[in-house]
């Protein structure tokens, strides 16, 4: 609670109880637009100013219980930038691959980190920098599966990078292309590297524990399949034999068993489960967790300013005012840079921004999760809650 101890002068004397009022009107008008006419979503939402913790609160209930800014939902794709902040910090911090015993850079050929397989050997153009910025043309893994796995299941990190190894070499491209794939590689980069002071590589997990979420305060993050309600009970109300049977692929891949509502009461929707998105989409995190992630990343606490720009850089480039970074979308407008990320799995959507003034040196952080899927609109109404915090 240190973390929020010491607000900023100006952060405090920008905000008003008006503004909480309004915020309230937003996020309620949204809720009810997107209501499917007998449930409202859920919103946890916080909002910072210059590093104080403006507004922080819950909307709506789940299970029975109101949602707060402490209720944890799992993130999706906002886990990138956790990834990407990770990698850019081992990086600057002078790792050094296990396989090549030569220090990685952005600019570090993949060959040199996973090994002389011919895949990696096929394909020298793969380097750290195009996993970072989508920019590897590689296929990904969730539009496209291992013909032998079963979405619905258990994946093992190692099935995931066999198939890969044995996809057909891509061609260099600098186009930007969105592909989890990138990050999942990336998250296996972090278990082929040594930090100096450690003999030997870390865990993904452990990294971003030990690393970022530690010392940003970071109390209530952790990662899929960690917390007890992430094991999946059998539905009471399936036939016994549906309950004990195990369901096969080719049941899955035919359609068969999407059919049935006992199989989606029971079953945990696809691509949920461990390792299917590993560095790309396993964490699970609150709305105040998320506000002292952009505020130790934007005071120096867990990255120097220099890492922090790699993240924000114009990299690859989106659409014309709108680039990818490194885990962040890059978006200029007339009077503020917006750096954001959005996240979307089965049951969950969630956004993430930190808001720059071109002048001044403001700057405003808002995230905002939901337990709702497919939930559209998230990033129109940060905008407006920014407006909200400006005027």
């Amino acid at each position: 609670m240190l973390l929020f101890a010491l607000p900023s002068v100006a952060g405090a004397q920008s905000w008003s109880a008006d503004k909480s009022q309004r915020i309230d009107q937003l996020v309620e008008r949204f809720r009810q637009i997107k209501s499917d006419g007998a449930t409202l979503p859920t919103l946890s939402i916080a909002i910072g100013v210059d590093g104080w913790l403006a507004m922080a609160k819950g909307y709506g209930a789940s299970d029975g219980k109101p949602v707060t800014e402490h209720t944890e939902y799992e993130v999706g794709s906002l886990t990138k930038q956790f990834t990407a902040a990770a990698i850019l910090e081992m990086i600057r911090a002078g790792a050094t691959s296990v396989h090549a015993q030569a220090k990685l850079s952005v600019d570090t050929p993949l060959v040199d980190v996973f090994g002389k397989s011919s895949y990696w050997a096929s394909q020298p153009w793969l380097t750290v920098g195009r996993l970072l910025t989508m920019t590897s043309n590689l296929p990904n893994f969730t539009r496209r599966p291992p013909e032998d796995a079963n979405p619905w299941e258990p994946i093992t990190a190692d099935h995931l990078f066999e198939d890969i190894e044995n996809s057909t070499p891509t061609v260099s491209s600098n186009e930007f292309d969105y592909c989890n794939t990138n990050y999942f590689l990336l998250a296996e980069m972090m278990e082929q590297i040594v930090v100096p002071g450690e003999a030997n590589p870390e865990s993904y997990h452990d990294f971003l524990r030990k690393h970022i979420f530690q010392p940003a305060g970071m109390l209530s993050t952790g990662f899929i399949g960690e917390r007890p309600d992430d094991l999946d009970p059998p539905d009471p109300f399936a036939p016994p034999e549906a309950r004990s049977q195990p369901i096969s692929t080719a049941a899955v891949e035919q359609g068969a068993v999407l059919a049935s509502p006992d199989y989606r009461l029971r079953r945990r929707p696809p691509f949920t489960n461990p390792d299917w998105l590993k560095g790309s989409g396993d964490m699970v995190s609150s709305a105040l967790d998320l506000f002292a992630w952009h505020k130790a990343l934007m005071s120096a606490q867990i990255v120097p300013p220099e890492v922090r720009d790699q993240m924000f850089s114009d990299t690859a480039r989106v659409a014309p005012f709108i680039y990818y970074g490194m885990g962040w979308f890059c978006e200029h407008k007339d009077d503020r840079d917006i750096y954001s990320h959005s996240g979307a799995v089965p049951g969950y959507t969630s956004y993430n921004a930190i808001i720059r003034l071109k002048s001044g040196g403001k700057w405003i952080s808002i995230t905002l999760l939901s337990n709702s899927d497919q939930l559209d609109g998230l990033d129109d109404l940060a905008d407006n809650m920014a407006n909200v915090v400006l005027e």
